[in-house]
């Protein structure tokens, strides 16, 4: 009878994830996130954004040149794979991105 509560205990620990935002550039970035606050930056970034079920960002380049995308990734199957979702990219001028986790 033991091993059926261990195996459970063992399946929620390894089934925990969450949802971290991604932000990827070659120009520095800064933003606002739902629930979390103001981000900025340059090159890559990453935010743990814990059970963001709904929440949206919006982050902007402050440069003309180069390249922002910014996603969320929610771990799942027990950490051996992620969700991508809210992706959005621009190489515009000062270029805004805005995106939700789903």
């Amino acid at each position: 009878m033991r091993a059926p509560y261990g195996l459970t205990l063992l399946i929620l620990v390894m089934g925990c994830g969450g949802t971290t935002l991604v932000v990827e550039s070659d120009t520095s970035w800064s933003g606002n996130v739902d629930g979390y606050g103001a981000v900025a930056g340059r090159l890559r970034a990453e935010y743990d954004l814990g059970d963001a079920s709904g929440k949206c960002w919006t982050v902007s380049k402050t440069t003309e040149a180069g390249t922002l995308r910014v996603y969320s990734k929610t771990s799942e199957w027990f950490g051996l794979g992620d969700q991508v979702s809210g992706e959005s990219t621009t190489t515009r001028p000062m270029g805004t991105v805005t995106g939700c986790v789903q």
